[in-house]
């Protein structure tokens, strides 16, 4: 499919990648809060689902260096083609497996239709949101979010709004929602995955990394078990972290403790998904205080 900026990349569905698109070369998500990137960097990119973010980066600097991991075969497989077809003259390495805090073989939850939450952790991520909201507060906050992609109208995203909130036409409403994009989510298209999971801490010494200068995480729950596999030497290799969080159990500010306690400056901050705010998801932007050795 083609995007906005005139680039022909490979997919699993549109929704997704208009999502991405919006995040990464829109709301330039990943270049907020004090990151910097600069020509010749190391990149660590750990969910990288079809390579949106590599490519972002590799129209934007040179000379960069991305390892980019993503464990699910299917997505793997559509993250090859845009490497072969647009960072051809990157360097980049792609691994076919997750990071977590020890080497292992786990199994993942994946959804075709919603590659971008494929999980070892869907039973924590479904008890993580927000056990109050109602369905019109979910219908609501995903056609505000249709709206941002341009998948629905600004008049549409309103009118369903105001139907969903009459309660005799509220069942027509999700009828409504249901035809225009949710058919494909279905759960019997849910398939169990067994990918393989190395740790960070492996990673770096199996391929040399002297220093990483941003390190982008975007794991559905797995973000504390990744951090888990930094070895006490290699803290002080990384400069930057991007980590989005699932606030489950506490989890941001245990989080924002943790980076703290190892010498960075942090800032947690929230995109512009409604259903974020249903779903308690934040990003944290992690500075190191100290020099990268």
């Amino acid at each position: 499919m083609s995007l906005p900026n005139g680039l022909t990349i490979s997919a699993l569905n549109e929704a997704e990648v208009k999502v991405l698109y919006h995040e990464i070369f829109v709301q330039k998500s990943y270049l907020k809060h004090g990151i910097q990137v600069a020509d010749g960097n190391c990149i660590f990119d750990i969910g990288a689902n079809i390579g949106l973010y590599a490519i972002f980066l590799a129209q934007s600097f040179s000379n960069l260096k991305i390892l980019a991991f993503e464990p699910i075969p299917d997505i793997f497989s559509i993250l090859q083609d845009n490497a072969r077809n647009l960072l051809a003259d990157s360097d980049i390495k792609l691994f076919n497996l997750g990071l977590s805090d020890r080497s292992r073989i786990a199994q993942f939850e994946f959804n075709p239709s919603l590659s971008f939450v494929a999980t070892m952790y869907a039973q924590e991520l479904t008890d993580c949101v927000q056990q109050e909201a109602s369905e019109y507060d979910w219908v609501k906050a995903i056609a505000l979010d249709l709206q941002k992609i341009s998948l629905i109208s600004s008049i549409s995203a309103q009118l369903l709004i105001k139907i969903l909130s009459i309660p005799l036409l509220r069942s027509l409403g999700l009828a409504i929602l249901n035809k225009l994009v949710l058919g494909n989510f279905e759960k019997a298209s849910i398939q169990q995955v067994n990918c393989q999971l190395k740790t960070v801490s492996e990673i770096i010494q199996e391929n040399n990394i002297a220093a990483i200068d941003v390190m982008k995480i975007d794991a559905e729950g797995s973000e504390f078990d990744i951090l888990m596999g930094i070895e006490a030497a290699d803290w002080k290799k990384i400069k930057q972290f991007i980590v989005e969080v699932h606030d489950i159990n506490d989890r941001l500010q245990k989080m924002l403790s943790f980076f703290e306690s190892h010498g960075y400056n942090t800032i947690a901050d929230r995109e512009d998904w409604e259903v974020h705010k249903l779903m308690n998801i934040f990003t944290i932007y992690a500075v190191t205080r100290e020099p990268v050795l």
